[in-house]
């Protein structure tokens, strides 16, 4: 396991080559520490799965860098969903959308949605930025325990299942984000973060 405090365009060199080879990387973001992968690895996927003992039908999110990348792997996005996205991203909003047929079932534990997220946090987003494909990402915890917000909170756990971990401090939100759905035009909220959606 390889540890960056300080992200370069060296050290961005080196997450591409891992994300490229399956591997999983821990990285900050604006709500919690996430975990994550390329989002077509399906070897990646299955270690996700694994080192966070997460039930398979349970599905992972995915974070993105712009509307252009969450649209590779969302089927169409709506108006208000669009809406949703110009109002509150970057930042602690996932929007649940409908999938594209080349996005992993793993990924979605067989539904035909996808959850995307483009995270307020500059680490996050030049990684993302420089991976030409979306990350599977899920918080930095073992399945129903409190997520991590900064690296003491899980190092012991996860340093010898992951590739790499990037130290950002502690994620300011320090909770998960809000999941919504658009459902005819109206808005459910499926899990409630610090942030409310009006």
């Amino acid at each position: 396991m390889k540890l960056i405090r300080d992200i370069d365009s060296k050290e961005i060199e080196i997450i591409k080559e891992v994300l490229d080879k399956d591997g999983i990387i821990i990285f900050p973001t604006d709500t919690v520490y996430g975990i994550g992968c390329n989002c077509y690895s399906i070897e990646g996927l299955k270690k996700l799965f694994s080192f966070k003992n997460r039930p398979l039908d349970k599905p992972i999110n995915v974070l993105a860098d712009s509307v252009d990348k969450i649209k590779t792997v969302a089927k169409e996005i709506h108006p208000k969903e669009l809406e949703l996205m110009e109002k509150y991203l970057p930042g602690d909003l996932t929007i649940i959308l409908d999938k594209k047929e080349q996005v992993p079932d793993l990924l979605t534990a067989n539904l035909n949605t996808v959850g995307v997220r483009i995270p307020n946090n500059d680490i996050a987003l030049k990684i993302l930025e420089a991976y030409p494909y979306p990350l599977a990402t899920t918080s930095v915890n073992l399945s129903g325990e409190s997520p991590g917000i900064e690296v003491s909170d899980f190092i012991e756990e996860f340093k010898d299942k992951v590739d790499i971990i990037v130290d950002g401090g502690k994620s300011p939100i320090g909770v998960a984000s809000t999941i919504v759905r658009v459902e005819e035009n109206d808005i459910k909220v499926l899990r409630q973060g610090k942030l409310i959606v009006k």
